[in-house]
């Protein structure tokens, strides 16, 4: 949910858009409230209100499972000349499969790749509005897109692992927190610096941001890549468990931050900071 809220706000606030962004979720009370929140969008009471009055759609679903279901019923319309950004975390082998539903229906279909003239449309959306740079890949499968998302998971989840495993040796020897996440922030900032000040604060078990949930669908993925082409991920297995450990503790909308909590645990500490 937080990225595609993110998204939202961003094209708002920077894509010179000139009609309201159209807005639905499964939720509907969800929908209402980031409406009003970001302004300059409407509410569909239907997915398929939605996509009919859009030339662009953009979505970003929990799981698998759910980008699947909602566009089997997306495709029960007329798609001709539509172009969907596919922002979901998905298999490579699913987004190839859904472009391939998409463009036979007579759409156009960008998972960040697609094809280069699709990908063109999405562009003046990119950067300055919703990310700060552009990894092209234009005219590759799409499913190359998920496939350099699942790869790239691999750092992030890792980077959250040692910032956890730091801070807690940190603690363990009497080293303020503070003076750990000044050095975090002076040597490596951006996510690095995020995640510790998830961890310091203590919203990492009061206030999720990536709900654990859906990031353990996304590991799911990962290890499976993984076991089919016969790579061992040592240090991911060890932070996978501990997202294993946060579902079981803190519940399904557990934060992804708190495997900090769990190697706190596992070193003799509260889960709470």
């Amino acid at each position: 949910m937080y990225y595609n809220i993110k998204i939202n706000e961003n094209l708002v606030r920077n894509g010179k858009l000139v009609k309201p962004i159209i807005l639905w979720n499964r939720t509907a009370s969800l929908a209402n409230t980031h409406s009003s929140q970001i302004g300059h969008s409407v509410v569909a009471e239907a997915i398929s209100d939605a996509v009919s009055k859009s030339d662009m759609v953009w979505s970003c679903f929990a799981d698998e499972p759910a980008v699947m279901g909602i566009f089997d019923t997306i495709l029960q319309g007329d798609i001709k000349g539509k172009l969907f950004v596919e922002c979901s975390t998905n298999s490579p082998e699913s987004t190839n499969e859904l472009a391939q539903r998409v463009i036979e229906a007579g759409g156009e279909f960008v998972a960040m790749p697609g094809a280069a003239e699709s990908v063109q449309r999405v562009v003046p959306y990119l950067v300055g509005v919703i990310g700060r740079s552009v990894v092209d890949l234009s005219d590759q499968p799409p499913g190359t897109a998920s496939h350099a998302k699942l790869v790239g998971t691999v750092m992030v989840i890792q980077m959250i692992e040692s910032v956890s495993e730091a801070h807690v040796l940190a603690g363990k020897t009497e080293l303020p927190a503070e003076s750990l996440h000044k050095v975090i922030n002076s040597v490596f900032g951006g996510s690095f610096s995020v995640y510790s000040d998830s961890m310091t604060s203590g919203s990492y078990y009061r206030e999720p941001v990536i709900i654990i949930r859906t990031a353990t669908t996304v590991t799911d993925h990962v290890m499976s890549i993984a076991k089919q082409s016969g790579t061992k991920l040592g240090a991911f297995e060890v932070a996978s468990r501990h997202m294993e450990m946060v579902e079981n503790y803190a519940g399904a909308k557990g934060d992804i931050a708190g495997i900090y909590g769990d190697v706190r645990v596992e070193s003799g500490l509260k889960f709470e900071n």
